[in-house]
């Protein structure tokens, strides 16, 4: 079984991350398939015993990464390529911790027929995404590669 990453593009071809996308479905349609399993009951001489423990609770703060980088899709679809590169020098500029600016950055180049910036900033993204402090954060160095290899052929780089 093939799994996506959830920060992969999603595989349906909407260009937005996995898990903005199909994911919620695929997991609910997953969830659907299992049938639960039946925990034991908890011992009650246990439960009076030790007082319950409690569990950690995680916010997650949107700090505007994922709509800012889905906003490039959206400004790509519309031809406003100019629009969408400088939402990914905002990506760059304010998240240069993950590898979305140079990922849309290429994808914008690509559709604007500048296949040898596009090929430049998959480079960057596979560089970022392969880079020995990352490379346990990230499963699609392929997906770079790919791209890469394909917008260079499109330059005539090889």
């Amino acid at each position: 079984m093939v799994t996506t990453g959830r920060n992969r593009p999603c595989p349906c071809g909407s260009g937005k991350k996995y898990k903005l996308c199909c994911l919620p479905a695929d997991e609910q349609r997953q969830a659907s398939q299992c049938p639960a399993v039946p925990r034991p009951a908890p011992r009650p001489a246990v439960l009076a015993s030790r007082p319950p423990v409690p569990q950690p609770v995680y916010i997650l703060e949107d700090d505007g990464l994922d709509e800012l980088s889905n906003s490039v899709l959206d400004l790509v679809h519309t031809s406003r390529f100019e629009d969408a590169l400088a939402a990914c020098n905002r990506l760059l500029a304010e998240f240069p911790d993950v590898v979305d600016g140079f990922e849309r950055s290429g994808m914008v180049h690509a559709k604007m027929g500048n296949h040898a910036l596009a090929a430049d900033f998959y480079r960057k993204a596979l560089d970022f995404v392969t880079h020995p402090s990352r490379r346990d954060d990230y499963d699609d160095a392929d997906f770079y590669r790919e791209q890469l290899e394909k917008e260079e052929r499109l330059a005539g780089l090889r």
